[in-house]
């Protein structure tokens, strides 16, 4: 190493070599409302999964061109340009921009390379791979709250989920991303900590309590999560970013906002619109699964009351409709419901939608969270985290709930109904 050095000092090109590491350093290290390089990559859909992906990311605030450079992953990249939008996001480290292009007319189960950037400075590649044609089966990762002071643990969580299941199409979180929402850094440790995987397959996020928290633990309006990602826009319009739903394969997927507690403030009736959406959404839905993500747990696990609120509003339609599963989180604890219908259980063979409490994914636990009568199953992840993996076909659906250590928690399933 140091005869190469050498010979590059004697050839004049030392000082280049060291002008330009600085450089670089300097570039990535700027505060984030100067930081010309293209950071925190990020994938969603705003259109079908199977012809379109929305890609995002952010920049410094004097950075306002934004394009994408991509083509079909094969021997010779025959590449395209396309150009989106950018966004300036007041956060309490400045203001930055955040870019966003959603590539439309892609071929379905076709992977392509990508990068984005300005026109002058770039990312690195990455690769995206859009959905199959329907009805193939697929499998999907989801993980429960990921928030803490640090974002080391939520990043193995989600590193070794992915090097298990590398396959996987998309993977979701079901809120409290992280612990202070209106802190970009805590954003920013978060993004990096996915660096490699949410660059490479779509995440869809769910708004958490904690999404909503100043760094002086008050509420404010959740900017930063809905700024930093780009969603469908088919929920109601005062809950864009937070409420909407999608297709993939066999299954649809609603998504919906439990935080009255938070933002009633600004958006008083939003049960209401919730309630009058979701009775539209699931009615129109023509897929053999449906599929419910909602921070809070409709049946909880915790020593005081639940939010009776949302059960009353929202389990008569799950079961109206015909939901075969609820997804939460907030406990920080894994846990899965028998079937319930009106209330009632009865055991694993009844009817009615099941109710799954995800765990958790990053630092925190819940050390006093309580084992209830609903619960078919219920584990509390106290000494390592965990993630699910869901699988979907058009006879089947199965979930497996894993520690990190790979070791299984819970498996269930359910075979649809032949009409």
């Amino acid at each position: 190493m140091m005869l190469r050095l050498l010979k590059l000092f004697t050839k004049g090109k030392f000082l280049w070599v060291v002008v330009m590491l600085a450089v670089g350093l300097a570039l990535y290290f700027l505060p984030p409302s100067l930081i010309l390089l293209p950071r925190n990559v990020t994938l969603t859909w705003m259109g079908e999964p199977t012809t379109t992906q929305t890609i995002t990311w952010q920049t410094g605030r004097y950075s306002s061109r934004s394009q994408v450079e991509y083509g079909e992953v094969t021997d010779k990249l025959q590449s395209a340009m396309r150009a989106g939008t950018a966004q300036q996001v007041a956060t309490d480290r400045g203001i930055i921009t955040v870019h966003s292009v959603e590539l439309t007319d892609l071929k379905p189960g076709t992977s392509y390379q990508y990068r984005v950037g300005d026109g002058l400075f770039w990312s690195s590649y990455h690769t995206l791979t859009t959905a199959p044609v329907q009805g193939q089966a697929f499998h999907f990762l989801l993980f429960g709250d990921s928030q803490g002071n640090s974002y080391k643990l939520w990043q193995r969580t989600l590193q070794i989920a992915y090097e298990r299941n590398r396959d996987a199409a998309f993977m979701m979180n079901i809120g409290d991303l992280v612990d202070i929402g209106l802190n970009y850094d805590q954003w920013d440790d978060w993004f990096q900590a996915g660096h490699g995987v949410i660059d490479t397959m779509a995440i869809m996020p769910v708004m958490g309590n904690h999404e909503t928290y100043t760094t002086e633990w008050k509420i404010a309006e959740p900017l930063l999560c809905t700024g930093f990602f780009r969603l469908p826009k088919n929920g109601p319009a005062a809950l864009q970013g937070k409420v909407y739903s999608f297709d993939y394969g066999d299954a649809h997927f609603s998504i919906l906002d439990s935080q009255l507690q938070e933002e009633a403030e600004w958006i008083p009736e939003m049960l209401t619109l919730q309630q009058e959406w979701l009775e539209r959404d699931l009615a129109g839905a023509n897929k053999r699964w449906k599929l419910v993500f909602i921070h809070r747990p409709l049946y909880h696990n915790r020593p005081s009351a639940g939010d009776e609120d949302l059960r009353d509003a929202l389990a008569p339609l799950f079961e109206r409709y015909d939901v075969d599963v609820v997804f939460s989180g907030h406990d920080h604890i894994y846990a899965r419901s028998y079937p319930i219908v009106r209330g009632k259980w009865t055991d694993e063979t009844g009817v009615g939608p099941v109710y799954i409490t995800t765990g958790r994914s990053g630092k925190k636990t819940f050390a006093r969270a309580q084992q209830k009568n609903w619960n078919a199953m219920f584990y509390n992840p106290l000494e390592q985290p965990n993630y699910l993996v869901i699988e979907v076909s058009d006879h089947n659906l199965q979930i497996k709930a894993f520690k990190l250590n790979g070791e299984v928690i819970d498996t269930w399933s359910k075979t649809a109904k032949r009409n």
